[in-house]
């Protein structure tokens, strides 16, 4: 199947027109045009790979045998698929009910994307498509414990007269548990060491 017909599925497959196409891969909506159409049969390698990332597809894709690999598409994960910022702005302005409501938006992505990270496995598809799957578990863990810990954290400062820290972004309830990780981790090799 020649890359433009290649092209031209795995965009529509995601439900994308070219101009979407052309936004996430950081080229011209010309470009993808020409390409699916036949009317240029090759395209520069940066473009092809600009292409495979925004697509979540290996650049061999475009050049496999009999068109397509069978590469699942993503999941639908908003929450996690949001700018760091925003989703920061957004967790800063929760209370106990709507960071319980995050929490629960986030937790339903995360399984999600644990599903698609073994059925990429499954499938044995590794590279981009695995890596990426796998950033985006990360991210996700990440904003699900932020989540977590606010609506727990408000929850016990209101019902307990607690005095809990609040923080307002992830990657502070992020350097806390790394702390807190690593507390642990010294206890435990101090504990080892006195009983060797």
């Amino acid at each position: 199947m020649p890359i433009g017909e290649t092209l031209k599925a795995l965009r529509t497959q995601r439900g994308w027109g070219q101009a979407e196409l052309a936004r996430r891969a950081g080229i011209t909506q010309p470009v993808i045009s020409v390409l699916e159409s036949g009317r240029q049969d090759s395209a520069r390698s940066d473009t092809l790979v600009k292409l495979a990332e925004a697509l979540e597809v290996e650049v061999g894709n475009f050049f496999a045998e009999g068109g397509v690999l069978p590469v699942p598409p993503p999941p639908k994960t908003r929450r996690t698929d949001e700018e760091r910022g925003r989703f920061d702005e957004h967790l800063a302005v929760t209370d106990q009910t709507s960071a319980e409501k995050l929490r629960e938006e986030i937790d339903a992505e995360f399984d999600k994307l644990q599903q698609y990270v073994g059925q990429l496995k499954a499938l044995k598809i590794d590279g981009f498509p695995l890596r990426r799957a796998l950033a985006k578990l990360g991210e996700a863990s990440a904003r699900l414990y932020a989540a977590t810990r606010r609506a727990t954290d408000l929850d016990l400062n209101a019902g307990f007269g607690e005095e809990r820290p609040i923080y307002d972004s992830v990657a502070e309830y992020v350097v806390e548990i790394r702390a807190v990780k690593e507390r642990f981790e010294a206890e435990n090799t101090e504990a080892r060491a006195g009983v060797i």
